[in-house]
């Protein structure tokens, strides 16, 4: 199967990208977002990136992503402040959230409790990630 590319060379987008599937991957981590990047766009996902909570909430302004996937440790807005934000605007629930994260020092139920989907620790399997985006994506 050829990869889809999220834009032809004239720029412009292609009928097919309106059908894909939309992933915010919000993590101060720019190696594992473009590992995470690539390997979306390999399973046929289109992907947005955000360094950390701030990107993230103008990028879901602006993209109506499918699911995100947040980790919680990030300088500035982290995911914790995301997190808040959209309980504050009455968004949490709206979109699924998958919690990555190397450092859960509260117990999971809690962070699940806040209206996020799933929690998976980093490091993370792969396989495993793209199943839950497409079980959690309508």
């Amino acid at each position: 199967m050829n990869e889809v590319r999220a834009q032809n060379p004239s720029g412009g987008k292609r009928i097919s990208d309106v059908d894909r599937k939309r992933v915010l991957v919000i993590d101060d981590d720019m190696p594992l977002r473009g590992m995470l990047a690539a390997a979306l766009r390999q399973h046929g996902f289109q992907v947005l990136l955000a360094g950390d909570g701030e990107e993230g909430q103008r990028a879901l302004k602006i993209h109506d992503p499918n699911v995100i996937l947040l980790d919680l440790a990030m300088p500035k807005v982290n995911g914790w402040d995301f997190l808040q934000r959209l309980q504050e605007t009455g968004h949490l629930g709206r979109v699924p959230i998958i919690v990555l994260s190397a450092h859960l020092h509260v117990d999971p139920q809690a962070v699940l409790q806040m209206g996020v989907a799933a929690i998976l620790p980093k490091p993370f399997n792969l396989p495993e990630l793209i199943d839950l985006i497409e079980h959690l994506s309508p």
